[in-house]
């Protein structure tokens, strides 16, 4: 499930049958450098002999010259109810032109220091023509068609912030984040009514975001051109209108696991 935590978010984490939005009115996301907590939340399902999760997460969102870079590790332990522990250990670097001509990606997962068969994966986003193809390097080099109209995650990010400020309430779309092999993804997202942080009562981390807006979105995940009526998972968060993630919550069906963030780290937009 940890391999799910995507930025398009985030994450950021995303039926993108409209054309893109007009998206050169640019919402101004804030670099930065964000730490989460992660744990599980209530009771597993019957199914699942999870007990427990605990976990670390480090998300960076980084302006460069020409475009972005996101970096992310999640550091996730997983207590079984015979006793043993797994120790999932995920990671994803992306970078992603400002124009959406190009997209790098790399991303693997390791169990208990074990690189996973075919979750080494690498490859970029190049334009043929008007289209996009994503042209993989790894597992094993092949190439695949995206959808028209599909967004890479820093172009959702801005796209859903957008939508979000002019008062939609739903914003389904195609896009491709290059975290696993499958291609592009359908994710439906909900967007709450906004909302502002005022409770400072917790020093230590309420006073940081004191005055900050943001909204309750729910992002549900599905296969590209599937069938299913229920996602393959759901994720909520709560998202602020520079882009950072004050918290979420990812759920595949079986287990919830919660990330709460504990500092962020503002940086600086890198000059040309």
């Amino acid at each position: 499930m940890e391999d799910r935590v995507r930025l398009s978010a985030c994450f950021s984490l995303f039926l993108a049958l409209f054309a893109v939005c007009d998206l050169k009115a640019d919402v101004e996301l804030q670099p930065h450098r964000a730490y989460y907590t992660l744990s599980m939340m209530g009771r597993p399902a019957l199914q699942s002999n999870i007990v427990d999760v605990r976990g670390t997460m480090k998300l960076e969102v980084n302006k460069v010259c020409g475009g972005w870079t996101v970096q992310q590790l999640s550091e996730i332990w997983r207590y079984r109810d015979d006793e043993t522990v797994e120790h999932v250990r995920w990671g994803y670097v992306t970078y992603e032109a400002d124009d959406g001509s190009s997209f790098k990606f790399n991303t693997f997962r390791k169990v208990n220091d074990e690189l996973l068969e075919g979750e080494d994966i690498r490859g970029q986003v190049k334009k043929n023509g008007k289209l996009l193809e994503a042209l993989y390097e790894k597992p094993r080099k092949m190439t695949v068609a995206l959808p028209d109209g599909v967004l890479l995650p820093i172009q959702h990010t801005k796209a859903l912030l957008k939508a979000a400020e002019e008062g939609e309430k739903m914003f389904p779309r195609i896009v491709f984040d290059g975290s696993t092999t499958e291609g592009a993804t359908e994710i439906n997202t909900f967007i709450g009514a906004k909302k502002t942080l005022t409770d400072t009562n917790d020093k230590s981390k309420s006073q940081q975001f004191a005055g900050q807006s943001f909204w309750p979105v729910r992002f549900a995940v599905y296969g590209l051109g599937g069938t299913e009526y229920e996602p393959e998972y759901t994720t909520t968060q709560e998202l602020r209108t520079d882009g950072i993630i004050k918290q979420y919550v990812i759920d595949d069906g079986s287990t919830q696991v919660r990330g709460t963030l504990d500092r962020v780290e503002l940086l600086n937009k890198e000059g040309c």
